[in-house]
């Protein structure tokens, strides 16, 4: 059985601030990525406990380049880089029977969220066919496009409502409980370890009862900017059409490479 899980960093145990956690080369950083092992590996290791066979980590935080390779579960294989075009065989594809978030947070505009935003800090929502979605929903629609469903989140509070408002079944794995943009309660990983283990486990034991998420083809997404400058830059990129100020459209059949090659060339 295989497990696909990607993984972010500021729904990750313990990290509050996005200036000096989540930002590589920040004081904080390195202690994050430490943190990062923690989640990452009770989630992995409850995958296995639960009857998985296969791992694939994506490391999707800035340059994807999060991962401690060498205190990474040895029955895992991580994809480093944060290569948006990964080739189908190498990626996320149909041959997998589930999808696992960890670290992830709520969409931008969330309130009460903790670091909430949408891929980068300049976007302030986006609509996959008209319905308001983050990170966790877009992803989970794109796996859905394979038949693959996600079917544990490991985050915050407000990521994981925001997981369970959309998706209506999903293991859900709180590791912090928001308070504000930049504060929340904590839990240590010592207790974030074993929760996150017991809901990839239990996740994976009953893989059968999820449903992939899908959405309708064809896509439509739209994406409005807080800066019209942000709007302008992304304009230029082909396929991608203007339709105010501030926001912009993307349309196509392929809703992977359709997102995966905008966010490419924006980022």
């Amino acid at each position: 059985m295989k497990i696909y899980i990607m993984v972010d960093l500021e729904g990750i145990t313990g990290v509050v601030s996005s200036e000096r956690q989540a930002r590589p080369g920040s004081d904080g950083y390195e202690e994050a990525r430490r943190l990062l092992m923690s989640d990452l590996n009770a989630a992995i290791e409850g995958a296995l406990e639960g009857g998985a066979t296969e791992i694939v980590v994506y490391d999707m935080h800035y340059y994807g380049l999060n991962v401690i390779l060498n205190e990474l579960h040895l029955r895992a294989k991580v994809v480093v880089g944060n290569p948006h075009l990964v080739p189908r065989e190498l990626g996320l594809n149909e041959s997998f029977q589930g999808v696992m978030m960890v670290g992830y947070h709520a969409m931008a505009e969330t309130k009460g969220a903790l670091l909430p935003h949408t891929y980068a800090l300049d976007m302030k929502s986006l609509h996959l066919n008209g319905v308001l979605m983050g990170e966790i929903g877009l992803e989970a629609a794109i796996a859905g496009t394979f038949g693959v469903p996600l079917i544990m989140v490991s985050a915050d509070s407000k990521g994981i409502e925001e997981a369970e408002k959309l998706l209506k079944d999903v293991e859900g794995a709180v590791v912090k409980y928001a308070i504000a943009k930049e504060g929340a309660v904590c839990l240590p990983p010592s207790a974030t370890r074993e929760i996150i283990k017991k809901r990839a486990k239990i996740a994976v034991e009953r893989i059968d009862g999820f449903t992939a998420y899908k959405v309708s083809s064809p896509y439509e997404i739209e994406l409005e900017f807080y800066e019209a400058s942000s709007a302008e830059k992304a304009s230029k990129i082909s396929g991608v059409t203007r339709l105010d100020e501030a926001t912009i459209q993307l349309t196509g059949d392929d809703l992977s490479l359709m997102w995966n090659t905008f966010i490419s060339k924006y980022q």
